[in-house]
């Protein structure tokens, strides 16, 4: 399972985004192997140009499985952050709330450097594209 980061989707969105990430984003579809979380659905659909758009696109993400952002995925999205800041590393909120809803259920794919940073720091399983 992988976890998709919106800035993959956001990629592949793109009318003339990167060919690498479209075919990868197609075939984990394909596979049905992608998965989705709030923060991304959020992140996502606040780019939508119009109503049209953020409908296709709430339809597209809201029909994955979706990964909980629940107690435990809050915990642990603090404790990491805690760790990063006493180590001189920044990681923004919300990716540390995608880490940590990525980790021990799915593979976060993503094209964002903070998430290697992240990954190196706590061993999130992650990939880059």
């Amino acid at each position: 399972m992988y976890l998709i980061d919106s800035s993959l989707w956001i990629e592949y969105f793109r009318p003339h985004g990167s060919k690498k990430v479209k075919d990868r984003l197609k075939e984990i579809l394909r596979r049905e192997e992608g998965c989705c979380c709030g923060v991304i659905v959020v992140e996502v659909l606040r780019g939508a140009k119009t109503e049209k758009d953020w409908n296709m696109l709430w339809e597209a993400l809201a029909s994955l499985p979706q990964l909980p952002i629940d107690e435990a995925v809050v915990e642990q999205a603090s404790k990491w952050g805690f760790l990063l800041d006493r180590k001189g590393k920044t990681a923004s909120t919300t990716d540390l709330l995608i880490a940590s809803a990525a980790h021990k259920n799915a593979k976060l794919i993503h094209i964002d450097s903070d998430f290697e940073m992240i990954g190196a720091a706590t061993g999130l399983d992650e990939e880059r594209l």
